[in-house]
C-alpha cells in the first residue's frame, strides 16, 4: 500500500476564500447560517431585477433575449459562494465502458424521439472541404455540410441540397457541446477545429476548448491550450475564474506551407448590469482571454502578451479579446475585438499584423464594442466592418485603405415596423451581427441582424433577402423565411450565390441568394433531424401506448411542440403555441392538456387535437405573478392546477385554478410558509384522490406538504429534512407517500435525499455524484434499489440506492452528457421520457434487468471515504491502472496533480494540509474521466 501526502497547495493560491462545509450530521445552528447566507445571496442576486424585464428592456442591457438563465444562476449557484460553478471539471464524452443503456439492460438503449423538424441556436455551419472530387461519395461535391448547435453539439448533413435529408449528431464530441466557432487547415483540410463556448449569452452557453479532427471530422480529441495568466483571485468584489471557457473565433494561415493557428479567448461576466449586490460578482476566464497562437500544429500554444493587446483593470493587466479573424488577399491577419464583460475594456478595436506575433491597432471605432470583419479576397485594401455601438445598436463602416480611413456606410432598412431604419438588429447587436463579402465580387455584401439583407453595390442600397415572421410591412415582402436572429453566413465553395444561414431556428441552405429577393423558395429551412432543441419541461400520455406516443414539451423560442401517436423513433413534432414555450402536461385521462408561455400564462387545450380550450390564468397576458417559466403542477386526478403566483400584496402565492370544460375557476393559495421562499417544485401525491395534497418545495431549502389544497381549509406541515440546504428542483414518490425522493438544483450541495417515513427522517444519497445540479429523479417501480436522475450532465443511475453512499454512474447509450430537465414515467409500459434543454427528448424503458445486473461496467475508480478528516485510499478495478489525478475547489481552480500508478494495489493520499471544504477530485484512467465530491472536515 502506497501513501501520499498533498502538501498545501493553496499556498499557490493568493487571497483565496475557503469556506467552510458542514455535512449534514453538523449542529442545525450551522446549518441555518448556511441557508441565511444563502437566502442573502439569492434576495440580492445580480439578476433580482433583470430576471423579470422585457425581451424589449433586456436587449437595452445586452442581456439574452429570455430570463431562463438568470433564474438558472439563482437555483443552481452553491449557497456558500453565491453564484454557480458549471465550470468544474466535468466528462465531455461517454465512454463505451459506461453505456449500460438504462432504464433497462445493456439491449435497451435510449431512443430520440425528436423534434425532427425543429431547429436550435446555431452559430456554426460550413461546408465539408473534403467532400470533392473521388472523396464526394455521392457523385455532387460540397454537399456535405456541417453546422454546430450552441447547446446541441456538431452535426453532419450528407447532402444539404436535398430537403428529405436528415442530420446526424457527429460521434465522440459530447452531444450537448457548445459550439461556436470553426476552421479548416488550409494546408490540409482532413485537419478542422471547433471552439466551444459563447461570449455573448452572459456565461448561458459555457465551452470547454478547442476541439480537433485530424480525419475530416472522424474522430475528435481536445486540444491542451493551457489558460494564460494568473489563477482565479479576487478583485474588489469580482471573483475572476482561471480558463478557456468561451472560444470566440479560430483562424489557420498558411505561412509558405506552414500552417499557424489563432484562437480567440474570451470571457463573460456571470452577472446583469445590478452591481449594487452584496454577494461576489463571477467572471469568466476575463484572465485567461486574449490571442494565443500555434506554430506546430496545435501542439504547444501561447499567448501573445506584448503591449499593444495590453490593458489594466483595477491595477491588474488584462489583454484585449478576439472577436473575429480575417486574413486579408496579401495574407495579413487582422482581428476585430470584444469588450470583456468583466472589465468592459478592450472593446471596438482592429489589429493588423503580418507575422502573427508582433501586433499594430489599425483602427479603433469610437463608442464601439463588438466588431465584426469582412475582408475582401482580391483586394487587400478593402474591408467591411459590422460593430455594436453606442450600448447594442449597429452600425456598419468601410475601408479602402486598409484600416487608415473607415468611413460609415448606408444600413439596411429593415422592413419590419418594429426594427429602427438606423439598427437593422433592433437594438440586439450584442447578439446578432452579421456581415460577409462576397469571395468573388466585392460589391455583393450581406449584412445580419433580425433578417439577413444583400447589397450589389457595395452597401448603397440594400434588398431583404429573408424575412423572420408575417408582421405588418414584413407580410408585403416575397422573400424568404429564416427564423429570427442571423449568427453566420458561410459562401458556397465554387458558387458564392450558394450558401449556409445559421440563426436562432438552426440551418438554412441558399440555392441562390440573387434570387432570394424576389423567390421565397430561394433559401430553405434544413433542420430536418436537427434536433438541438432546448426543452424546459416534457410530458407523456399515460393512456397512449397502444396507438403510438403521446409527447409535449414547451421549449426556447421553439414554443409548445407535440406529437401524437407518434411513431417509433424520431417524429415530426407539430407547433401548439409560438414563442417560448414552458410547463406543459398531457391530463392521464387524455381529454385535455395544460401548456403554458412565460410567465402566469397558462392554457387548456383539447386533447388530442390540442386546439380550442381557454385561458386558465392571467388572460394569457399576464406577466407579473409567475416566474418566467413558472413552477406548476396538474391534480390529474381532481383536475386543478396549481402555478406560482403572487398575491394581491406582491407577497408569494400560489395560483389554484379548478379545470371545467368551459373555463377555470381560481383562487390565490397563501401562507407564512413560502412568503419569504418562493416554490421552485411542486408534486401532487397520485394517492391521495379525494382532495390534493400537494409539496411544494422552495428555494430555501423547505418542504412543504399542503393537505386539503384544493379547499378553503388547507393544512400546511414542514417535512424538510435538517440537513436540507439548496433551492427544490424536483419532488416524487417511489411506491406510496411514505416513499418521497427530492432533488435540488445546486453546486456545492447534497443535490438527493430520500425519506421513507413520509418526511418524518431523512437521508442523504449523494454517494459518488460528480458535483453539479439534479433536476429530476425517478425509481425503477420493478426494482426497489434503482433510481435514475437527470442532470446539467445526462441521465444517471445507481442499482444500490438503499446503501448509505449509492454508486451513480451515467446511463447515455443513445443519448450523451446533455442537460436533462425533466424525467416523466408511463406506468402502464414503464417508459420513461427524458426532457433535454439542447437535444429534445428521449424514451426508453424500466425492466427487471437494470443497473444491478450490469455493475461490472461501473466507475473503474474508487475514491473513500468522501467525508474524512485528512486521508483518502484510491483504488481501481482496472490492472496496471495509469491514474491521472487532480484536485480541485469549487471556483475550479486545480490544487494538485500527480500521475498514479495502482497496479491492484491501494493508494493513499493524505488532504491533512487542505482547509476545511468540499473539494473535486477528479481521475482519468483508460480514457474514463471521473470527478468525485469529496468533503474535508
Amino acid at each position: 500500500m502506497k501513501k501520499r501526502f498533498l502538501f498545501t497547495a493553496l499556498a499557490i493560491v493568493a487571497g483565496l476564500t475557503v469556506y467552510l462545509v458542514v455535512h449534514r450530521d453538523s449542529p442545525l445552528s450551522n446549518i441555518e447560517k448556511m441557508r441565511e447566507q444563502h437566502r442573502q445571496f439569492v434576495l440580492n442576486s445580480p439578476f433580482k431585477d433583470t430576471k423579470n424585464l422585457s425581451r424589449a428592456e433586456r436587449k437595452s442591457l445586452s442581456l439574452p433575449p429570455n430570463a431562463y438563465y438568470d433564474r438558472e444562476y439563482e437555483l443552481t449557484m452553491n449557497p456558500q459562494l453565491g453564484y454557480p460553478t458549471p465550470y468544474v471539471p466535468r466528462l465531455v464524452d461517454t465512454s463505451p465502458f459506461l453505456e449500460k443503456g438504462l432504464p433497462g439492460n445493456g439491449n435497451t438503449v435510449w431512443t430520440e424521439r425528436g423534434p425532427l423538424n425543429v431547429g436550435g441556436r446555431t452559430r456554426v455551419v460550413f461546408y465539408d472541404p473534403n467532400d470533392v472530387g473521388a472523396n464526394n461519395g455521392d457523385g455532387i461535391d460540397y454537399n456535405r455540410v456541417f453546422a454546430g448547435g450552441v447547446s446541441g453539439g456538431l452535426w453532419v448533413n450528407n447532402n444539404i441540397n436535398d430537403a428529405n435529408a436528415s442530420w446526424n449528431i457527429v460521434p465522440g464530441l459530447a452531444g450537448g457541446l457548445n459550439v461556436n466557432c470553426y476552421a479548416i487547415d488550409p494546408n490540409n483540410t482532413q485537419i478542422m477545429y471547433i471552439g466551444t463556448g459563447e461570449q455573448y449569452s452572459s456565461g448561458a452557453a459555457i465551452g470547454n476548448g478547442v476541439y480537433k479532427t485530424t480525419n475530416g471530422g472522424g474522430t475528435w480529441s481536445q486540444v491542451n491550450i493551457a489558460a494564460a495568466g494568473p489563477g482565479t483571485s479576487t478583485i474588489g468584489n469580482t471573483i475572476f475564474n482561471a480558463g478557456l471557457f468561451f472560444v470566440n473565433d479560430i483562424i489557420i494561415r498558411d505561412v509558405n506551407g506552414s500552417s499557424e493557428i489563432y484562437v480567440g479567448i474570451g470571457s463573460a461576466l456571470v452577472a446583469s448590469p445590478n452591481f449594487n449586490i452584496s454577494n461576489p460578482r463571477n467572471a469568466l476566464g476575463a484572465q485567461s482571454a486574449g490571442l494565443y497562437r500555434s506554430a506546430d500544429n496545435g501542439v504547444t500554444w501561447s499567448r501573445i502578451e506584448s503591449p499593444i493587446l495590453r490593458y489594466t483593470f483595477a491595477g491588474s493587466p488584462f489583454y484585449v479579446t478576439p472577436n473575429d479573424f480575417e486574413i486579408g488577399a496579401d495574407n495579413t491577419l487582422y482581428f476585430g475585438s470584444i469588450a470583456s464583460r468583466a472589465t468592459n475594456g478592450g472593446g471596438g478595436r482592429i489589429y493588423r499584423s503580418t507575422d502573427g506575433v508582433n501586433w499594430n491597432i489599425a483602427q479603433v471605432i469610437a463608442a464601439s464594442d463588438r466588431v465584426e470583419i469582412a475582408a475582401s479576397k482580391t483586394n487587400p485594401n478593402l474591408f467591411y466592418i459590422a460593430t455594436q455601438v453606442n450600448g447594442n445598436q449597429a452600425n456598419l463602416f468601410k475601408t479602402t485603405d486598409k484600416f487608415t480611413t473607415v468611413t460609415a456606410m448606408n444600413e439596411p432598412n429593415d422592413a419590419d415596423n418594429s426594427i429602427p431604419a438606423a439598427d437593422f438588429t433592433r437594438g440586439q447587436a450584442f447578439w446578432d451581427l452579421v456581415i460577409e463579402v462576397n469571395p468573388t465580387n466585392d460589391n455583393i455584401i450581406y449584412a445580419g441582424g433580425i433578417n439577413l439583407h444583400r447589397s450589389t453595390n457595395g452597401g448603397t442600397s440594400w434588398n431583404h433577402i429573408s424575412k423572420w415572421s408575417e408582421t405588418p410591412n414584413l407580410n408585403t415582402l416575397s422573400v424568404p423565411f429564416i427564423h429570427a436572429d442571423i449568427h453566420a453566413l458561410t459562401f458556397h465553395p465554387t458558387n458564392p450565390d450558394q450558401g449556409l444561414v445559421g440563426s436562432d431556428g438552426g440551418v438554412s441552405w441558399a440555392s441562390s441568394f440573387s434570387l432570394a429577393v424576389n423567390q421565397p423558395g430561394a433559401i430553405q429551412n434544413r433542420i430536418l433531424g436537427y434536433n438541438v432543441t432546448q426543452y424546459y419541461y416534457g410530458s407523456i400520455f399515460e393512456n397512449g401506448a397502444s396507438n403510438g406516443d403521446d409527447l409535449i414539451g414547451g421549449s426556447q423560442d421553439n414554443g409548445t411542440t407535440a406529437v401524437v401517436n407518434g411513431a417509433a423513433g424520431v417524429n415530426a413534432f407539430s407547433t401548439v403555441l409560438g414563442g417560448d414555450g414552458a410547463f406543459s402536461q398531457i391530463d392521464k385521462e387524455g381529454n385535455y392538456a395544460v401548456i403554458s408561455t412565460q410567465y402566469l400564462n397558462h392554457r387548456y387545450v383539447v386533447f388530442p387535437n390540442l386546439g380550442g380550450g381557454y385561458c386558465i390564468t392571467g388572460n394569457c397576458n399576464d406577466n407579473s405573478k409567475g416566474d418566467f417559466i413558472n413552477v406548476a403542477a396538474l391534480d390529474e386526478n381532481l383536475n386543478y392546477l396549481y402555478a406560482n403566483s403572487r398575491n394581491f400584496s406582491g407577497a408569494n402565492a400560489i395560483e389554484v385554478c379548478q379545470l371545467l370544460s368551459a373555463t377555470a375557476a381560481c383562487t390565490t393559495l397563501s401562507n407564512s410558509a413560502i412568503t419569504n421562499s418562493r416554490p421552485t417544485a411542486f408534486k401532487v401525491s397520485p394517492f391521495t384522490t379525494t382532495s390534493t395534497k400537494l409539496y411544494i418545495g422552495t428555494e430555501f431549502s423547505t418542504l412543504i406538504r399542503v393537505d386539503n389544497a384544493n379547499t378553503n381549509a388547507p393544512t400546511w406541515t414542514f417535512i424538510n429534512g435538517p440537513g436540507f440546504l439548496g433551492s427544490v428542483s424536483d419532488i416524487e414518490f417511489g411506491a406510496s407517500e411514505q416513499e418521497i425522493f427530492l432533488t435540488m438544483h445546486n453546486y456545492g450541495v447534497q443535490n438527493i435525499w430520500y425519506s421513507n417515513d413520509g418526511g418524518a427522517n431523512w437521508a442523504g444519497k449523494e454517494g459518488n455524484l460528480p458535483d453539479m445540479p439534479v433536476k429530476a429523479i425517478l425509481k425503477n417501480p420493478l426494482l426497489g434499489e434503482e433510481v435514475i436522475i437527470g442532470t446539467n450532465l445526462g441521465v444517471w443511475a445507481t442499482g444500490d440506492f438503499n446503501s448509505p453512499s449509492p454508486t451513480w454512474f451515467p446511463v447515455m447509450n443513445g443519448m450523451t452528457n446533455v442537460k436533462v430537465v425533466d424525467l416523466d414515467l408511463r406506468l402502464g409500459d414503464n417508459t420513461v421520457l427524458a426532457t433535454t434543454h439542447g437535444r429534445g427528448m428521449f424514451t426508453g424503458t424500466f425492466t427487471t434487468a437494470g443497473v444491478a445486473d450490469a455493475r461490472s461496467g461501473t466507475l473503474p475508480v474508487s475514491i473513500y471515504p468522501t467525508i474524512t478528516i485528512g486521508e483518502i485510499t484510491i483504488t481501481s478495478s482496472l490492472n496496471n491502472s495509469d491514474i491521472q489525478l487532480a484536485v480541485y475547489n469549487l471556483s475550479g481552480q486545480q490544487l494538485y496533480a500527480d500521475r498514479l500508478k495502482l497496479n491492484g494495489a491501494e493508494e493513499r493520499v493524505y488532504l491533512g494540509n487542505l482547509k476545511t471544504g468540499i473539494y473535486l477530485i477528479k481521475t482519468v484512467t483508460n480514457g474514463i474521466s471521473q470527478t468525485t465530491k469529496i468533503i474535508k472536515q
